[in-house]
This record gives C-alpha cells, structure tokens and sequence, in this order.
C-alpha cells in the first residue's frame, strides 16, 4: 500500500448518462482545439492530475452547463463573456 500502483490505474466513472457522455465527447475534442477557455482548463488539468480523459470529462460537463445555461436563458453564446465580466 505504500506505492501508488497498488489499487491500479484510475478509472473516470460511469455513473452518468452514456448517451450524453458519447454525444459530447467529439464536441469536447473540438471545443479544446478551438476555443482558449476550454483549452485552458483541459491543460491545467492535464498539468494537475496528468489524465487526459479526466480532463476532456471535466470539458464535456463544462460544455453539457454550458448549453444548459444557454438554454435555460435563452441567449446567445458569447465567447468574450468572461473577459467582460472581470
């Protein structure tokens, strides 16, 4: 127990929705090749933990509240709206 391989390689959970986990996972690659915000935080991650698909999981729930606040709101997306709210 004193190693860090002992339990094995860690796993992302699949308690969540399969569908909407699989719907978003391309539209994640994407949102982290193109957008800076969400290629920030998928670096940082990255950085932090050194798991890739933690990240990309981590950018697909920002991504699924995204579209949820969107909607919710009925607005627009803006992708500017962090440097305005600072």
């Amino acid at each position: 127990q004193s190693g860090t391989s002992v339990k094995g390689k860690p796993k992302i959970s699949k308690k969540g929705n399969r569908y909407l986990r699989s719907a978003l996972h391309l539209p994640a690659l994407s949102t982290i090749k193109w957008n800076d915000n969400f290629r920030d935080q998928y670096a940082r991650i990255v950085a932090k933990h050194g798991i890739k698909m933690k990240a990309c999981v981590s950018v697909q729930r920002k991504l699924l509240e995204l579209i949820y606040v969107i909607y919710k709101n009925k607005t627009v997306y803006d992708k500017g709206y962090e440097l305005k709210k600072k």
